[in-house]
């Protein structure tokens, strides 16, 4: 028999494989790790939209036990027999945001410092100049000719 995809969500944990005119699921998955940035060959896939942030699913039979008391496996350890790896669009990585929010204000931090260096060596370079012209047009001398008077 034919079977086809259903998706409840972008967000959702449950993906079902069910039947047609059934409502029993033949396949469950179950999220496998944290959410994780897509690498830039596959951010034109549909799990890797619109974040650009994916999570590995495992699925499995839906006769095999899974229960939601059972906390999900990291990364690191070793996937079950029969399980089939997935990938399931999330949401915004907090840290990597947090991350790029500090990076933003540090460059504007740094912006805004030449900015002001700028300007101050700036104004400084020009109130010398207009003293120099104001020396030069009343002719102040300096030096052994201001003792001659």
């Amino acid at each position: 028999m034919p079977s086809f995809v259903t998706t409840i969500a972008l967000l959702q944990v449950v993906v079902v494989i069910a039947e047609p005119n059934t409502t029993t699921p033949l396949s469950i998955c179950v999220p496998f790790g944290e959410c994780e940035p897509c690498p830039p060959d596959a951010l034109h896939e549909p799990f890797c939209q619109p974040f650009g942030n994916r999570r590995l699913m495992h699925c499995s039979l839906n006769n095999q036990t899974i229960t939601s008391t059972v906390a999900p496996t990291t990364p690191s350890q070793p996937s079950i027999q029969g399980e089939l790896p997935a990938w399931q669009s999330c949401g915004r990585i907090v840290a990597r945001e947090r991350a790029d929010f500090y990076e933003f204000l540090a460059c504007n931090l740094l912006f805004a410092i030449v900015a002001l260096s700028i300007a101050l060596v700036r104004s400084r370079t020009v109130e010398a100049r207009q003293a120099r012209r104001l020396v030069a047009r009343i002719g102040l001398t300096r030096g052994p000719m201001m003792d001659a008077r």
